[in-house]
């Protein structure tokens, strides 16, 4: 794993830590305790950095037949899991999605893609042979509204955070609200609808926005939009909006079976976070709000989307999101070897970010 990429994750893994924490002291009575998810997520966090092998049990090796029957409802990440760019659909993964469909199991798309609206996700999905409905795609990109109300209406926080509705401290009131009518957008072209059902126009490429408001979906940038991004989060009270927390991703395999790696929208956004310190802000940079995995907001979500009591596994390809969102969540969580952690690096990967799924899933 690349050092940049540790960085990124060990740093989501604070922010959470953080906030649950924090959230714990603030909630809990004058004189009282912090709650035990607060104590626990404390000692989890010295634990993990030391000795991940002597303190957490081997994920066990698992084909999907051997899950079936313990878990009521199976989410999968999309790209790197599922499938990849274009018509690619990895060996083994239409015979899980058939086998859990065959079986009744509830089934959601829990994807960091802020490239469309859920409508048009879970209709590519189902191009590929993935009936997912828009009810149970649920994505980074649909938390933008929810996020977008509370900044209109006042809420926001000094400093970098995630939304977490559920176990961080909320959002404080900053006097006025925010118009957040247009933003600078870096990413497709598709990941404008998110914008636009938030009532947000993606200004011109060589604009920059009324207020210093910068949203980024994907690696699209260029070296004039980097430089006109970095100076529009130098401005004081500037907001980096980061659509998809992902920090590296799979291409598809080769001819050969090799999948190489690439940074992609965490890795950009965090780049423009760091670039964004200044004296104008006080070497503190702008605020930066994060959206999807490892985030708690939506796994929230997907909570209120199944049954009350479900026993739920996470299937995904990378340890900073699906496997450390689903400890967030509480949900088991399984990794699929060799796409965004390839096999050679696995336990140095999890002895970095101390982080480790329950299984190691594989085809067949």
């Amino acid at each position: 794993m690349d050092l940049f990429e540790t960085e990124i994750y060990l740093r989501y893994k604070q922010i959470i830590q953080n906030s649950v924490i924090l959230e714990a002291c603030h909630s809990r009575p004058e004189g009282g305790k912090p709650s035990f998810l607060g104590l626990h997520l404390r000692r989890e966090s010295i634990i993990s950095r030391d000795r991940i092998r002597e303190d957490y049990p081997e994920p066990r090796h698992v084909h999907m037949v051997d899950l079936l029957d313990r878990y009521d409802a199976f989410c999968f990440d999309g790209y790197g899991t599922l499938y990849n760019r274009g018509s690619f659909v990895y060996p083994g993964a239409m015979e899980w999605f058939k086998m859990l469909r065959h079986a009744g199991k509830h089934l959601r798309l829990v994807t960091n893609a802020a490239s469309d609206v859920d409508e048009v996700l879970a209709r590519d999905a189902d191009k590929r042979g993935f009936d997912f409905s828009t009810e149970e795609t649920i994505s980074s990109g649909s938390l933008l509204r929810e996020l977008v109300e509370r900044l209109r209406r006042g809420e926001r926080v000094k400093g970098n955070v995630a939304l977490c509705r559920a176990v961080a401290k909320p959002l404080e009131l900053r006097g006025h609200g925010l118009e957040l009518r247009e933003v600078y957008y870096i990413g497709r072209d598709t990941g404008k609808h998110v914008l636009e059902a938030c009532g947000i126009t993606a200004v011109a490429m060589d604009a920059e926005p009324a207020e210093p408001i910068v949203a980024i979906s994907s690696a699209k940038d260029t070296p004039e939009t980097y430089a006109r991004a970095v100076k529009i989060l130098q401005k004081p009270g500037a907001i980096l909006l980061v659509l998809n927390s992902d920090a590296w991703a799979p291409k598809i395999p080769d001819e050969n079976g090799v999948t190489v790696r690439e940074p992609v929208s965490g890795a950009l956004s965090e780049r423009l976070r760091c670039a964004s310190m200044c004296d104008a802000n006080g070497g503190e940079g702008c605020e930066t709000y994060y959206l999807g995995k490892p985030f708690p907001t939506i796994w929230e979500k997907v909570k209120r989307s199944l049954p009350s009591g479900s026993r739920v596994l996470m299937i995904g390809d990378t340890l900073g999101t699906d496997v450390y969102g689903a400890k967030i969540a509480g949900f088991d969580s399984a990794l699929v070897v060799g796409r965004n952690v390839p096999a050679t690096d696995l336990e140095a990967d999890e002895t970095a970010l101390g982080i480790r799924p329950d299984y190691y899933l594989f085809p067949g």
